[in-house]
């Protein structure tokens, strides 16, 4: 289950058109509304439904210039209405809250063009040990990792973009970043003198990856690939 942006907004759409009218919601009608082509719309909507956010329903359109043809409509389950009101984080951390984080530490990939690495990777390290949501801590050290990973080269992060994206489940992928991250920097330690405290926190960071459920996950793997974007 991937929660990204651009699923969201497709949740946030349907969700404003079905309780304006009561009424489940034709893909043509989203596809307008959202700027995108029809066939656009329809592939994510029947995502959305296989991934349990969206139910769908078949209604004959005597409009049609062949009477009888059938066309489909969808409408909110209880699982979208949770995840656009936060609930589906467990209350743990809001959507609005992590809206902000994510927003915040992509940002610093612009700031490193005209910042300092190591200062950048200092001021996360500082902030660490006062996180206590394990979603929010997760992003801070995913960032903090990437931040350093490009003192090596582009290339690292590339290669590191193309596992990530190729990971068929969240938990796996988000490990291995992880892994591979530290690998790379202890083959290099010299480069990174803040690697002894970085160690010291991966174990938390393992930890925390564990406890994160099924919808958090999938918010923090989209966070990684946003994240591994802005940084090549």
């Amino acid at each position: 289950m991937r929660i990204t942006r651009r699923r969201l907004d497709f949740l946030q759409k349907i969700k404003q058109l079905y309780e304006a009218t009561n009424l489940p919601v034709h893909y043509a009608r989203v596809a307008e509304l959202l700027g995108v082509s029809k066939w656009s719309a329809y592939e994510m909507l029947k995502t959305l439904e296989k991934e349990g956010f969206l139910a769908s329903q078949y209604e004959v359109n005597q409009g049609e210039k062949f009477p009888g043809r059938a066309m489909v409509l969808f409408a909110p389950t209880p699982l979208a209405d949770a995840v656009l009101s936060g609930k589906a984080l467990e209350e743990k951390v809001s959507v609005k809250e992590w809206r902000q984080v994510n927003e915040r530490l992509l940002s610093l990939y612009e700031e490193l063009k005209k910042a300092n690495p190591k200062e950048l990777a200092e001021q996360l390290l500082a902030e660490l040990p006062g996180l206590e949501s394990p979603l929010i801590f997760s992003a801070y050290m995913i960032a903090l990792l990437i931040v350093l990973l490009q003192t090596l080269s582009e290339k690292s992060i590339g290669l590191l973009k193309n596992v990530v994206m190729n990971a068929v489940k969240e938990e796996t992928g988000l490990a291995i970043f992880a892994g591979a991250a530290l690998g790379s920097m202890m083959k290099t330690a010299t480069q990174f003198p803040l690697l002894s405290q970085i160690v010291s926190y991966m174990s938390k960071f393992q930890v925390n990856l564990a406890e994160l459920n099924q919808t958090e996950r999938a918010l923090l793997m989209d966070f990684l690939e946003e994240a591994l974007e802005k940084a090549t």
